[in-house]
This record gives C-alpha cells, structure tokens and sequence, in this order.
C-alpha cells in the first residue's frame, strides 16, 4: 500500500514545465534595477519553506538572473549574503554625533 501512495505522489510532483524558459520570458524586459529587486526577492522567498513547485519556479528565475552578462557579479554575491549583523542591529541614531557648542 504504502508503495502505490509513493508511486502517485511521484506521478503528481512530475511536470513536464519549461521552468527556465518562464522565467526567461518573465525578466525579458526589466531593467538592471528591476532584476536587482526581482532577484533580493527571490533570495528571501527561498529562505521560506514553500511548495515543491513554487522552489522550482524561484530557483528557476535566480538561475536565469544570475546568468545575465549585464549584471555584477559582486552586487548579486552581496545580495546573496544580505546585510552585515552591525548594519542589521542599526538604529537611527547610530552615527550621528552632536557637538557641544558654546551657546551664544
């Protein structure tokens, strides 16, 4: 019994989508900025736990994002890594220093 279950739920999850050509056709027209955000987007939804299809969806378009020649490769290795601990624990009035004037 438990042999068919697994049987179908492979017949389920199997698709025959063009995942890399979705997401191609998807960023056709974005600019550099636009694959940016699109691609800081999809590093955070794959941190979620999502559904099979859904991870195959995302890690299609980062693929495809990654692949642009016209991207830098250190701005996206930096959007891979997020943000350093001192820059995530930041408030607003770090960095700002006032100085002690003589009132006149």
């Amino acid at each position: 019994m438990s042999r068919e279950t697994y049987t179908r739920r492979q017949a389920r999850d199997y698709d025959e989508r063009n995942y890399i050509g979705d997401a191609t056709k998807l960023i056709k027209g974005l600019d550099k900025g636009q694959l940016y955000e699109l691609y800081e987007i999809v590093i955070g939804k794959l941190n979620y736990g999502t559904t099979m299809k859904k991870e195959k969806e995302l890690l299609a378009v980062k693929k495809v994002i990654e692949e642009q020649d016209r991207l830098d490769p250190e701005r996206m290795k930096k959007l891979r890594r997020g943000r350093s601990e001192m820059a995530r624990d930041a408030r607003p009035s770090d960095g700002k220093a006032t100085v002690n004037r003589k009132k006149v």
